[in-house]
């Protein structure tokens, strides 16, 4: 008999053998001990069998299944040598259906690993392990149709050659990657990222998509060149509203739009646009970029309220419109702040600016000359206004106290009327004034509401000047001929 017969005859008789019952396998010696995870013990790494003297060799239960990756209910069972896993892993869960097979060699995850849907048995994944790496070709299923999800390819570990995805139901590809020492090329839609890559670094469009309510939308359209911004930039908001547009240039930024709109009602609010005239911009500061071309504001309800014109960070002009209800009733200008140095100019008011209340009633008239008041000028109090009507009281910012205007020299925030108090023995009346006209006293020789006499209200301008002169120099000594100068100039 040849050695190729003999080998035939000794597979068969070791066929048969296995066949024979537990008892004649016991005693031919090809009986796996089996025992309970629980009568284990790890030392060093090696598994042994509680109170032996050698690593265990035979057939584990109960293993942890988190060893391939699953974190059902069930058990599995895992061949053991030395001490260590090696030969096949078999997962169930408590109804006895198969979830996972794996095999092990010399402790790590070696050869082919399957996983199955709990409900119907279908598979779901398919990988393939060496020395405890992913190597070879894994994949995912569908646990209905059968259809594959995810595609991809393994060497020692890493991603190597082609990578593809498909929606859930494997129908519609979503990714198509070709990975080459360790970078990819192609594009990845999987979840709200969507990317293009060229070598490994980000190329072309990108998207990125957030959920408003139960909808998804683009909140991010990126162009890139070879890992840098490149091109036009977009951000939108969940009405599809273009917020924020900027322009770069091989990584560098070089003009942004920004559009603020309401969160309740969508309504535009701010427009401007900003460029780079200075080196190093960081893009995230905004104020690194310097204002150009049209900047508007309107109100909750539509109406354009500021409007300035730029020349790289430079104030052109610049106008603020007063609105009750629908009506447009007033203006005033803003310019400059006079030695404002910076590549963006900061805008005060200038001019006379118009304070109305809610029904249209002028309440106070502020004069502003490049950001500080000269004249404010007030509603009279009602037990006067019988008396003059028709005008108004005009503070004196030098003497009294009270006034019940906040002033604001910032040209986007209108001022406010208070309505408080102020002296009434330092007011003037006046003619109301007309929109960009003078104020005019009445009579041209100023007119005093209180009842003092005019003895008395020199004595008190004297004691101003007075004042002034020990509000500069508190040691001051005020002399006879100064005093006389002083009531000579308050008459």
């Amino acid at each position: 008999m040849n050695k190729e017969i003999l080998v035939f005859f000794n597979a068969r008789r070791c066929f048969a053998l296995s066949t024979i019952t537990l008892a004649s396998l016991s005693l031919t010696g090809c009986f796996t001990e089996e025992i309970d995870s629980r009568q284990t013990e790890e030392i060093r790494g090696l598994i042994y069998k509680v109170h032996a003297d050698d690593p265990f060799s035979g057939r584990i239960l109960n293993y942890p299944m988190s060893v391939l990756g699953l974190f059902s209910v069930g058990t599995c069972s895992i061949d053991v040598k030395k001490g260590l896993p090696d030969g096949e892993m078999r997962c169930s869960d408590n109804a006895d259906k198969l979830l996972a097979v794996g095999e092990f060699k010399a402790g790590k995850r070696d050869g082919k690993e399957q996983k199955y849907d709990a409900k119907n048995g279908n598979k779901i994944a398919e990988g393939n392990w060496k020395r405890g790496v992913q190597d070879g070709l894994q994949e995912q299923f569908n646990p209905i149709n059968g259809n594959r999800t995810i595609e991809s390819h393994y060497t020692a570990g890493k991603k190597d050659g082609q990578e593809r995805a498909w929606d859930e139901q494997g129908k519609v590809l979503i990714a198509d990657l070709e990975w080459k020492n360790g970078k990819q090329t192609g594009f990845d839609n999987r979840g709200t990222q969507h990317r293009t890559y060229l070598e490994g670094e980000y190329h072309g469009q990108q998207k990125d998509y957030g959920l408003d309510g139960n909808r998804f939308y683009v909140s991010h359209e990126e162009n890139y060149e070879n890992g840098h911004l490149h091109g036009t930039q977009k951000r939108f908001n969940a009405r599809g509203n273009v917020t924020e547009l900027s322009e770069f240039e091989h990584g560098k930024l070089k003009s942004r739009t920004v559009d603020e709109y309401g969160s309740f009602d969508g309504q535009h609010l701010h427009h401007v646009s900003r460029l780079a005239i200075k080196e190093d911009v960081n893009e995230y500061i905004a104020s690194d970029l310097s204002n150009d071309g049209l900047e508007q504001y309107w109100d909750s309800k539509g109406h354009l309220i500021r409007e300035l014109q730029w020349n790289k960070g430079k104030l052109v002009s610049a106008t603020a419109t007063i609105w009750v209800g629908d009506n447009q009733i007033s203006q005033y200008q803003g310019v400059a702040r006079p030695g404002y140095e910076s590549h963006q100019d900061d805008v005060v008011k200038h001019g006379q600016e118009r304070i109305y209340g809610g029904n249209g009633e002028l309440e106070a008239v502020v004069v502003w000359n490049a950001g500080k008041v000269t004249n404010t000028i007030v509603n009279l109090p009602s037990d006067r206004r019988s008396q003059y009507p028709g005008k108004m009281a005009m503070l004196d910012r030098n003497v009294g106290w009270g006034d019940p205007v906040e002033e604001i020299p910032d040209f986007e925030t209108p001022s406010r009327y208070g309505g408080g108090g102020f002296a009434i023995d330092y007011a003037t009346i006046v003619d109301v004034p007309a929109p960009g006209q003078p104020i005019q006293s009445q009579p041209a020789q100023k007119t005093v509401l209180s009842a003092a006499s005019s003895v008395n209200n020199i004595d008190a301008c004297v004691q101003q000047k007075v004042d002034a002169v020990h509000a500069e120099d508190p040691d001051a000594l005020v002399r006879a001929d100064m005093l006389d100068e002083f009531e000579q100039n308050c008459q």
